[in-house]
């Protein structure tokens, strides 16, 4: 309801993790936010007004907004003839001790476009008093967690494969097809075992828990993961109607691989630079789609055919129909979905059965060497010490992968030593440079650079207080960034001498 024209919109929805108001609601003035940024919120008289604005529902400007004291939030859906389910909490998972108070305290309802508009109207003609009424479901409960292995012939070692269960609505797209091109994987795999094992994951509450279904069993198989695990590849929203080209993400060690495999096994262009995937982002994994293997040191890939997002790619070029009643059947095309199959197996057969492992993490060490010049250059900083560890793990590593790269069977000792070193590089690097937390917690689900405790550290331009605790945070990353690359060029060495 509005004043000083009263109206009701009852086509509207909540989002999971959403608050729930009181039987009569919250009321208050709206406030239009054209786009969520600290900035403008800090610009914005928020304190006991709903906040109004147009977009996705997410987690960051949730946060935002809540700590700007709105009552709730109305958001005008980006579709002009469907409202997109979707998540507002940025806590990975369940909740551990930590993190429960993240989970938002803040009711969030969605109106259609055209009511958007119609309330749009009347905040620029003047002062509109609003009120909100949500009622959502946030509860414990247990759900099963299916997961199948495929023991490698030659290794310990696996490669795990996860998609997610849980579905809005009918979720033939998001995600009925990426089940079927698992089990697909599985049965082509079981028929002929590979060198290296598969792990099949179908997580529950990925959408309705935040990832809680990964989460928990990466928590539960955290040792074995960082001891045999090598990669993990998430299959979502396969064998869309009109994909018309192959977006991708993957962890620098792994790019060149990846982006072969595409272009050998897809028939379909790839999207440049992967693909704007909307908030999913492009070129590297963030935090969405069932990351929850960057502590245990798992390289993380993701591809799949997708279409530009717009009016018939959707605000992700998922498709119009993401997260609404309209992912039917009649929203597959199974070439489409048999060519992304395709693209699995041969991925899988390449990390799997190659006689050493593919990953380069020569790559990896030129990633964070990037990342650290890029924030260098950005806040007028040095870090002589992490480039000086960056050039001893380099030379290390080149010696090293002229023995990798001359192993012939997966079968050999020399195979073995080389996936022990490639392991251990792994649970270094890739914490090292995708997280802040420790390696056994998961981090947010917010929007993530690259080394990000140096890189908001390092770029505090604060005084007093503030600038003498960034400098304290500092001195700790860079430590921390330092130690994990000693780690590292001592594996390659140790490596070495034993050849």
């Amino acid at each position: 309801m509005t004043a000083p024209t009263r109206a009701t919109f009852d086509e509207a929805i909540t989002t999971s993790f959403g608050a729930s108001t009181p039987p009569g609601g919250v009321s208050g003035e709206v406030v239009r936010v054209d786009d969520v940024t600290e900035a403008a919120v800090a610009a914005a008289d928020l304190d006991g007004k709903i906040a109004f604005t147009t977009g996705l529902p997410t987690p960051e400007p949730i946060r935002l907004l809540e700590a700007a004291g709105a009552t709730a939030v109305i958001y005008q859906s980006v579709n002009a003839d469907h409202l997109h389910e979707m998540i507002v909490t940025p806590v990975w998972g369940t909740p551990g001790l930590d993190d429960a108070d993240e989970i938002p305290d803040l009711p969030v309802a969605q109106l259609t476009q055209d009511a958007g508009d119609w309330l749009r109207e009347r905040c620029e003609a003047g002062p509109v008093e609003a009120t909100v009424t949500t009622e959502v479901t946030t509860e414990l409960t247990t759900l099963p967690c299916p997961v199948g292995r495929i023991e490698g012939t030659e290794s310990d070692r696996y490669m795990v494969v996860g998609n997610h269960v849980d579905s809005w609505y009918e979720g033939i797209t998001d995600n009925a097809t990426a089940m079927a091109a698992t089990l697909e994987l599985a049965r082509i795999f079981a028929d002929d075992p590979p060198a290296r094992g598969l792990v099949f994951g179908f997580w529950p509450a990925h959408s309705t828990g935040r990832y809680a279904g990964s989460a928990w069993w990466a928590d539960r198989e955290w040792l074995d993961l960082r001891e045999n695990g090598v990669a993990y590849y998430h299959l979502d929203l396969n064998g869309l109607q009109g994909a018309d080209g192959l977006w991708h993400q993957e962890m620098a060690e792994l790019d060149e691989e990846h982006v072969d495999v595409l272009e050998a096994a897809g028939e379909l262009p790839l999207l440049e630079g992967g693909g704007d995937g909307g908030f999913l982002g492009s070129g590297r994994p963030g935090r969405n789609s069932d990351q929850s293997f960057w502590g245990a040191g798992l390289t993380s890939l993701l591809s799949g055919a997708r279409l530009e997002p717009g009016e018939e790619g959707g605000p992700i070029g998922g498709g119009w129909w993401w997260h609404t009643p309209a992912d039917t059947r009649d929203k597959v095309d199974l070439d489409v979905l048999a060519e992304e199959t395709r693209i699995a197996v041969a991925l899988a057969s390449r990390i799997c059965d190659s006689p050493a492992l593919p990953h380069d993490f020569r790559a990896t060490v030129d990633d964070v060497r990037e990342q650290v010049a890029e924030i260098e250059a950005e806040t007028g900083r040095e870090f002589d010490g992490v480039h000086a560890e960056l050039d001893a793990l380099a030379e290390s590593l080149e010696d090293a992968y002229d023995v990798i790269e001359s192993v012939d069977a997966a079968s050999s000792d020399t195979a073995a030593a080389a996936e022990d070193l490639q392991v251990a590089l792994g649970n270094e690097l890739v914490p090292a440079l995708y997280m802040t937390r420790r390696d056994y917690d998961h981090e947010p689900a917010l929007p993530h650079e690259p080394l990000p405790g140096l890189r908001r550290a390092a770029g505090v331009d604060g005084t007093g207080r503030e600038e003498r605790f960034a400098e304290t945070t500092l001195t700790r990353e860079v430590t921390r960034l330092r130690h994990r690359l000693r780690n590292a060029q001592e594996a390659a060495a140790s490596f070495l001498a034993d050849r």
